[in-house]
C-alpha cells in the first residue's frame, strides 16, 4: 500500500495550472500532458519516414512536466524574465524522486533528463510536440496572445521543428493564421 500511496503524488499534476486558458479557467499541467500525448500520436501516425520509438516518446511526454508538482510551471511568455527554471526543476526532480514509487524513481529522472538534453530523436520530437501543443491550444483563446509577437514565437520555437517537416509546416501555418487574424496586435 505504501507504493500506491506514493503514486498519489502524480495526481497533484491536476492542480498545477499553466498560463493557458480553458474556457473560464487555466489549463492544468495534467491536461497539457494529455494533449501532448494526443498530438504526438497524431504526428507519429502521419510520419512514415522517420524511425522514432513511439513508446519512448509517450514516456518522455508523460514525465516531462512532473517536476512542476514541486517547481510550478514556468511559462514561455514575453513578460517572463525568470532565469532559475533549470535550478528549480533540478531541485524538484531530486525531491520528487524520493517521493514517488521506487520502481518509477530512476525512470523519471532518466526520462526528464533525456527530454531536457534533447540528444535523442525521441526527445527532440517530444520537445517539439510540447512546444507546438500550446500554440494549437491557444488558437481558441485569442486574448491570451496579448503581449506576444511573431518574432518572439519564432525565436523561441522555430528551431525545434527543423528535424520534423510536418510539424514545421503546422507551426508555420499556425503562425500565419495568428498574424492574419491579428492575434499579435492586441492592445
Amino acid at each position: 500500500m505504501n507504493e500506491i500511496n506514493k503514486f498519489r503524488i502524480f495526481n497533484k499534476l491536476k492542480s498545477i495550472y499553466r498560463i493557458n486558458s480553458v474556457e473560464d479557467r487555466k489549463e492544468s499541467t495534467a491536461e497539457h500532458t494529455w494533449s501532448c500525448l494526443m498530438l504526438a500520436d497524431f504526428f507519429l501516425s502521419e510520419m512514415k519516414d522517420k524511425k522514432i520509438d513511439r513508446l519512448k516518446v509517450y514516456e518522455l511526454l508523460m514525465y516531462h512536466d512532473i517536476v512542476e508538482i514541486e517547481a510550478g510551471d514556468t511559462p514561455l511568455h514575453p513578460d517572463n524574465t525568470s532565469t532559475d527554471k533549470r535550478e528549480r526543476e533540478s531541485k524538484a526532480l531530486a525531491t520528487l524522486q524520493k517521493q514517488i514509487p521506487t520502481v518509477l524513481s530512476e525512470k523519471f529522472g532518466r526520462l526528464f533528463n533525456e527530454f531536457e538534453a534533447m540528444q535523442t530523436i525521441e526527445a527532440r520530437f517530444a520537445k517539439a510536440v510540447d512546444a507546438l501543443d500550446a500554440e494549437i491550444h491557444e488558437l481558441n483563446y485569442k486574448k491570451d496572445w496579448k503581449g506576444w509577437t511573431a518574432d518572439f514565437l519564432v525565436a523561441k520555437k522555430s528551431k525545434l521543428f527543423h528535424e520534423f517537416p510536418k510539424m514545421k509546416k503546422v507551426f508555420e501555418s499556425v503562425l500565419k493564421y495568428l498574424i492574419e487574424n491579428n492575434y499579435f496586435n492586441q492592445s
